[in-house]
C-alpha cells in the first residue's frame, strides 16, 4: 500500500488548519477517521476548533495547546544561538520572543531573519529594526498630547510623522500599545507586559498621575482608527486626526461660536418697571384710553430657549448633555457636536433642530431616543421627551453679484448696460 511507512512503525499525516476544508472534504476525511489503518496517525491542527465538524471532533482526541511563556521561549532561543554560534544578548532574544506572541516557530523564523540581515552578532537596535519594532518616540508624545487635550501639538506631531514618510498604521499601533501599557500600569497589572524592570517602573510612574477614564477614552479612540477608507490625499493621517479631535472636543468647546438661536435672535431684554404716574396728571377719559396698548410680540425664526429656574440656559444645555454623553456613548456626543441646537425646552418636551438632513436621519434611525430622553431629563431635572426637526442654518439675505465674464465685459464696452431681473408679471425694458 502507498500509505505504508518506509522505515518506522507508523506513518503520520499532519493536516494544518483543518477547519479550512470544505464540507465535502471533511465528509471524505470522516470516512477515513472512522476506520483508520492501524499504521496511520492523523494530526489535525487548527486555530479555530469551533469550525471543525462535530462528527470529526468526536472521533479525535483533543489537545488544547497554550502559548509558550516568554522565559521558556528565550531559553530555547538561547540554546539555538549556542548551537549555531550566534552572539545575541538575552534582552534581544526576549524581544524576539515577545514579538512572536507565544509561537516558537515564529520566534525561530524571526531569529533567522535577524541573522540573515545583520550577521551572527547583531546589536539590540538592529534586532528591533529587523523585526519592525523600532518605536517612534513621537507615539508617546502624541498619546500624552491627546490625554492632555493639546489639539495643536497633537496635529503637529501627526503632520511630522506623515511628512517623514512613516507608516501611519504602524505608528497608530505604537500609540495604542503605549496607551495600553499606561492602562495596565494604572490597573496594577504592568507585569503582563513582560517589560524589563526599569521600563516597567517608568511606565508605572507615568501612569500614576493620569486619570484612568482619560486613558480608556484615548485607547478606544485610537484603537478605532480605520485606515481602510482614508483618502490618499491625506497621506494616511486622517484617522489619527479624527481620533485626536474626538478626544479634544471638550477642550475646544469654548472656542466654538455661539449657538445659532442666539445669533439669529438677541436674548430678550427685561422691560424696565413702569414709572409711577404723577398725581397732577389728569385721569383718562375712557377705559379704552386708560388701558395700555399691548406691544405686538415679535417672534423670531428660532426664539432662544427660556430656561426654567435652576435649569441650564440654552447655550449651556446642549453642552451639558454632550459632556454627560461622553461617559456612556461617545458616538452620540460626537453627533451632537456642532450639528444641532436646542430650539425649545418647555414643559415635558425638548425640540432639537438639526442643520442638515443627514444628521437628522441618522439620529432618527439610530437607537438614540431613550439615551437622549434620559440625558436631557437628568440635566433639566425633570422628565422630558426629545423631538427632532430640520432647522437649516440662515445663509443671509445678501446676494453676491455674479462675476462678469469676458463676453459681458465686451458688451459693456460697446455700450450695453446691466438690467436687473424683473419679477414675474412686471414688464422689462422692452415691455
Amino acid at each position: 500500500m502507498a500509505t505504508l511507512p518506509f522505515e518506522s512503525e507508523y506513518k503520520v499525516y499532519i493536516i494544518d488548519e483543518v477547519h479550512m476544508l470544505t464540507g465535502a472534504a471533511q465528509n471524505a476525511l470522516l470516512k477515513t477517521l472512522e476506520e483508520p489503518p492501524p499504521h496511520i496517525i492523523f494530526v489535525l491542527a487548527t486555530t479555530e476548533a469551533h469550525k471543525v465538524a462535530g462528527t470529526i471532533v468526536s472521533r479525535c482526541q483533543r489537545f488544547d495547546l497554550k502559548r509558550i511563556p516568554l522565559a521558556a521561549m528565550a531559553d530555547r532561543l538561547t540554546y539555538i544561538c549556542e548551537q549555531e554560534g550566534f552572539e545575541i544578548g538575552r534582552p534581544s532574544l526576549e524581544e524576539i520572543g515577545r514579538s512572536a506572541t507565544g509561537s516558537l516557530r515564529d520566534a525561530v523564523n524571526a531569529l533567522e531573519q535577524v541573522v540573515t540581515y545583520y550577521g551572527k552578532t547583531p546589536t539590540a537596535d538592529q534586532v528591533q529594526e529587523a523585526l519592525g519594532l523600532s518605536v517612534d518616540a513621537r507615539s508617546g508624545q502624541l498619546a500624552r498630547a491627546a490625554l492632555g487635550g493639546d489639539l495643536t501639538a497633537g496635529l503637529r506631531i501627526i503632520a511630522q510623522v506623515r511628512d517623514d514618510g512613516a507608516d501611519m498604521r504602524q505608528f497608530a499601533r505604537q500609540v495604542v500599545k503605549y496607551l495600553r501599557g499606561l492602562l495596565l500600569a494604572k490597573a496594577g497589572a504592568v507585569e503582563s507586559l513582560d517589560l524589563p524592570a526599569d521600563m516597567a517602573a517608568e511606565v508605572r510612574a507615568e501612569a500614576a498621575d493620569l486619570p484612568k477614564d482619560a486613558i480608556i477614552s484615548g485607547l478606544q479612540a485610537f484603537a478605532r482608527a480605520d485606515f481602510r477608507d482614508d483618502p490618499s490625499a491625506t497621506g494616511g493621517s486622517l484617522p489619527l486626526e479624527l481620533a485626536l479631535l474626538d478626544l479634544t472636543a471638550d477642550g475646544e468647546k469654548s472656542a466654538q461660536p455661539a449657538p445659532r438661536a442666539e445669533r439669529r435672535a438677541p436674548p430678550a431684554r427685561e422691560k424696565p418697571a413702569p414709572k409711577p404716574e404723577a398725581k397732577s396728571e389728569p385721569a383718562p377719559k375712557s377705559r379704552a384710553e386708560a388701558a395700555p396698548t399691548p406691544e405686538p410680540e415679535e417672534k423670531p425664526a428660532s426664539a432662544p430657549v427660556e430656561a426654567a429656574p435652576g435649569a441650564p440656559a440654552s447655550d449651556d444645555l446642549l453642552a451639558s448633555v454632550r459632556r454627560a454623553s461622553r461617559e456612556g456613548d461617545r458616538q452620540l456626543s460626537a453627533l451632537l457636536n456642532g450639528s444641532c441646537e436646542v430650539l425649545s425646552a418647555e414643559g415635558d418636551t425638548v425640540v432639537l433642530g438639526f442643520y442638515h438632513t443627514f444628521h437628522l436621519e441618522r439620529v432618527e434611525s439610530g437607537a438614540y431616543q431613550e439615551p437622549l430622553d434620559e440625558l436631557f431629563s437628568n440635566v433639566l431635572g425633570r422628565k422630558v421627551e426629545v423631538k427632532y426637526e430640520h432647522a437649516p442654518r440662515d445663509r443671509g439675505s445678501e446676494k453676491t453679484e455674479p462675476t462678469a465674464g469676458h463676453l459681458v465685459k465686451a458688451a459693456q464696452e460697446l455700450g450695453a448696460r446691466t438690467v436687473s431681473p424683473t419679477k414675474e408679471g412686471e414688464g422689462g425694458p422692452d415691455a
